[in-house]
């Protein structure tokens, strides 16, 4: 195993990204073949998990950390600036600096994706991958005893307003309900997809990982992909690879296909880029969850208190509720608080409650803008735009959720003074959860970018097998779903399921 950008000039299969699809992919891959795999990340590759050789700030699991962000923007949806798109350029991806929420979403979502025409989807057959990679991650759920006094103070005006309390928030079947946060933290060490998913197989040496490896633009023979342009410190270079797997995320996955020549050739063609394959649903259908916030001082000592603290996480707790136009789905909202002297975003109140619209149907895009721009595409989310007024109504609902909750007086206590704008829904915020630029669907769909292989329509040998593909977002943090795809995607292609965390296959097809 390599992590240096010396690289080989052919391989079997090249994976371009190292985040959580990338990692989980790859690792899935090398593991239980004997092909040559090349996975290149465009942030440093850190090694194996060391707690002198990674940065401290990216294994705290107290805070999220920025010191290795892609400093991506969008749009606000009040017209006022713009939104901050947290993404980590580093092997990991976003996993290496999130909040640790570790959620699986609904049984409905996976239903929802066979049905949408995905064989191999549904929710009874990815829920084993799904209780892989759970252990993978060393899932572990919080205790109450464990929670900082304004977590607990949230739990219970969250079951005062009237939900139940619940300690299976990490559960396909998991309905409405409060209570401690299932995380991905070992020993106060936020557990990445690349400690997840790579230290296993580093050894293998069928596998190569180079970090500091930007990807310019595919190759193509006609329409067979033949390989990828980079850059690395040593220059650039051509890879030459009998299969290219993208894995750079919903924003950049997307990027690099447009500039590749796979997208809508109207728009390619304007742009002045060869047109490899029409595929109209590039870049288009870009999904998250939408947020607003209730912003407070804090009593007065109370981020004194929490600093002081041994352990104080910003997140530890979450709640889930209906909305009068939830789908068939058990929740689509979602409530929870920051609160904490830890967070690495500069500026944030010392407290600030979250009401999230868990199915948004708002849609954005990924666009390259005017020119050949190899660095960042043009991203814009459109928050709040849907034309029926849906993703505002369950906003609302959650808004006044918040507002019974802190209308109890145990969590008013800690709360203190309220902050900021007079009403939320003026500013949406994200949730950090970009999906579904490449959405997977049939030939049939017109924005399917990819099919239930996760093979990219129109063209041969080029795969996608990030959060990009998501026909539909889950109902949660994507971090374990997109670890899934990438595990699926890597399956379908091996012809067998890896049934659990020690690497054991069955249902050879």
């Amino acid at each position: 195993m390599n992590t240096t950008p010396s690289l080989p000039t052919r391989v079997d299969t090249l994976v371009i990204g190292g985040g959580t699809g990338g990692a989980a992919f790859a690792g899935t891959l090398a593991a239980h073949s004997d092909e040559t795999v090349l996975l290149v990340e465009a942030g440093p590759d850190y090694g194996a998990f060391d707690r002198s050789a990674w940065p401290a700030d990216m294994l705290d699991a107290r805070s999220i950390p920025l010191s290795h962000d892609y400093d991506l923007r969008t749009a606000r949806s009040s017209g006022e600036g713009a939104l901050d798109l947290p993404r980590a350029r580093i092997i990991g991806g976003c996993s290496a600096h999130n909040g640790c929420t570790a959620s699986v979403g609904a049984r409905f979502e996976y239903d929802e994706w066979a049905g949408l025409g995905n064989p191999g989807w549904s929710a009874d057959e990815v829920a084993p991958l799904l209780d892989a990679v759970r252990e993978r991650f060393r899932v572990r759920r919080y205790t109450m005893p464990e929670l900082t006094p304004p977590q607990r103070a949230f739990v219970e005006a969250g079951v005062a307003a009237g939900l139940p309390f619940a300690d299976d928030l990490d559960d396909l079947e998991a309905a409405e309900g409060i209570g401690p946060m299932p995380v991905n933290i070992s020993d106060g060490v936020r557990w990445n997809s690349a400690f997840a998913f790579l230290d296993p197989v580093r050894d293998r040496p069928n596998l190569t990982i180079a970090g500091g490896v930007a990807v310019t633009g595919l190759s193509f023979d006609g329409t067979r992909v033949t390989g990828a342009f980079v850059t690395h410190a040593s220059g650039v270079a051509h890879i030459d690879a009998g299969r290219v797997v993208l894995a750079a995320g919903a924003y950049h996955s997307p990027a690099i296909l447009l500039r590749s020549g796979v997208g809508p050739a109207a728009e390619l063609t304007a742009l002045g880029i060869p047109v490899v394959a029409d595929v109209p649903g590039v870049g288009k259908h870009l999904l998250d969850h939408e947020c607003v916030q209730l912003d407070f001082a804090g009593r007065p000592g109370l981020v004194d208190e929490l600093a002081a603290l041994d352990w104080n996480p910003d997140e530890q707790t979450v709640g889930r509720a209906r909305s009068s136009v939830c789908d068939d789905g058990p929740y689509d909202i979602h409530v929870f608080m920051v609160a904490g002297a830890n967070s690495g975003h500069p500026g944030l109140p010392p407290i600030t409650l979250y009401g999230g619209a868990m199915r948004a149907r708002s849609e954005g895009s990924v666009t390259l803008g005017l020119g050949l721009d190899v660095t960042e595409p043009v991203i814009d989310h459109r928050y709040g735009t849907d034309p029926d007024g849906h993703d505002r109504t369950v906003l609302r609902e959650a808004l006044d959720l918040l507002e019974s909750m802190v209308s109890q007086p145990g969590l008013a206590e800690v709360l203190g003074e309220r902050v900021g704008k007079a009403d939320p829904l003026d500013d949406i915020v994200n949730y950090c959860h970009p999906a579904g630029t490449c959405k997977m669907g049939p030939s049939t769909d017109p924005l399917a970018v990819v099919d239930n292989d996760g093979a990219v329509h129109g063209v041969t040998g080029l795969y996608v097998a990030d959060a990009s593909i998501m026909p539909t977002i889950t109902r949660g943090n994507i971090n374990l779903p997109t670890a899934m795809i990438g595990v699926n995607v890597a399956n379908r292609l091996l012809g067998a399921r890896v049934l659990d965390a020690a690497g054991t296959t069955a249902d050879a097809r």
